[in-house]
Formats: structure tokens, sequence, C-alpha cells
């Protein structure tokens, strides 16, 4: 895992791209337009864009994990002041999801345009040379609407106009390393997801039974490797049930 990703490990030592609690580029706070009227639309867009956007046959690309992480974060929310700073441990009590679970979601989240953060350090107080001088502390979330995919973007002021509310999107900082930060946290997540993928092909092509086309379709699930199997032992091999796996991995 790089060193700008959400890690499960060394939590207390301090990372890379992070700004002392009060430096000015860790202020990204802004206050909650409409409070609740956002919520409620920012949610009801959540709702809307993930179905819009899954695919046949696929599940949803975020899911209900990510609208509870995106709910609770909601919720340790201090609209007057735009504060929202709950640690992993904070959300993983609040949504009863395992820490791996709230991790993914903030990043599916954070792809999908619907929260950002700045990662943080608070100063420990020891004295020099006898111990760390600073150590990490919860991130700065913040909902920056400007990140939204287009189609997001008109259909929350769309929603927040016709409950009377006039919606103007806020401007938040973009220091030179916060920015480096974001390309590189881009770059990452896309290059996990296309290996998950080439891995799950490469699997395909050396499957020679069902039995493995099964395992490498669905690793970990035996409820769905069961179901796949009972569909291809019930169909041809030359049916639209029990298609011939994909062996090029050029193709997605």
């Amino acid at each position: 895992m790089t060193a700008h990703a959400l890690s499960l490990h060394s939590r207390a030592k301090a990372r890379r791209d992070s700004f002392d609690i009060n430096d000015p580029r860790a202020q990204v706070f802004r206050p909650i337009q409409h409070g609740t009227y956002f919520v409620e639309a920012m949610l009801r867009v959540f709702d809307e864009w993930d179905d819009l956007t899954k695919r046949p046959g696929k599940p949803h690309a975020m899911g209900q994990n990510c609208r509870k992480v995106l709910r609770w974060l909601f919720w340790c929310c201090d609209f007057k002041r735009g504060t929202c700073e709950p640690s992993i441990e904070t959300l993983e009590k609040k949504t009863r999801l395992a820490r791996p679970t709230v991790v993914r979601a903030l990043k599916l989240l954070w792809a999908n345009g619907f929260i950002d953060w700045i990662r943080r350090t608070e100063k420990t107080g020891n004295a020099p040379g006898y111990g760390p001088q600073v150590k990490q502390t919860s991130n700065a979330y913040f909902f920056d609407t400007k990140r939204l995919p287009g189609r997001c973007q008109k259909r929350l002021a769309e929603i927040l106009r016709r409950a009377g509310k006039r919606f103007r999107p806020e401007d938040f900082p973009r220091p030179t390393r916060y920015v480096g930060l974001q390309e590189r946290r881009t770059t990452a997540i896309r290059d996990k997801a296309a290996y998950g993928r080439a891995v799950k092909r490469n699997a395909l092509a050396r499957a020679s039974t069902d039995q493995e086309r099964a395992e490498a379709l669905y690793p970990g699930d035996e409820h769905a490797q069961r179901a796949w199997l009972a569909m291809a032992q019930g169909a041809s091999s030359e049916s639209d049930l029990n298609p011939s796996p994909n062996r090029s991995i050029q193709k997605e």
C-alpha cells in the first residue's frame, strides 16, 4: 500500500502528506450550507448516482457500506463551522463496520467525489531527542461539491432549489503538496482496480474446470460459487448461460 492511502498499520506514525493541525493548509472546514437539507440532498444524489453507475450483473460501485459511512460523516459534522474530524475508530464504532470496510468505503467515496480529506498531525509535547515530536491525528474531512461528477452537481443544485434553497459551491484550498497527494491517490486507486481485474482474467484463463472458474469469478464467496456451478451444470456449454471465459487480458 502506498504512503498516501489510508493504512491499516502503524496508526500512530506520522504519515507523508500530513499537515500540522494548526497549519493554514489544514484549515479546510467551511460552514455547511442549508444543514440537514444539504445532507438529505447529498444522500439522495448518492443513491441516484450509485444506481445510475451500476453495471448489469455487477454489484453497485459504492453500495450501502459507503452510504452508511457518508451518513455518519455528516452526523459527526458541525454544520455551523463545518468541522468534521472523526477518527477511523469512531467511524468503525458508529457504522459497526470492520476497519478495512470503513477504509475501503472512504476511498470509494473520495474516488466518486463525495468526500475529501486532509491528513493531520499534532505535536506530542516530547522534549527534543525524547521520542517522536509529532503524531498522527484524525483526518479533516470536507465536502467539496466541485469534485462531484457534473451530473451530480446539477442534480444536487436542483434538489436544493426545489426545497427553496439556493446553493453556491464553496472554494477549498489546494496547496501544492495537496494537489500531488490527490494525483497519487487517484493513480493508486486506479492501478489497484486494474490489477484486481487482471488477476481475475488470468485466473479464468488458467481455469480448466467449472469449479476453478467459479473460484476465479467469485474468490472467497462460496455461496456465489455454488450458485454459478449450479447454473453452469444446468446449461449447455454453447448457451448464453455458460459462456466461455474471455482469455484476452486486453479486453474488459
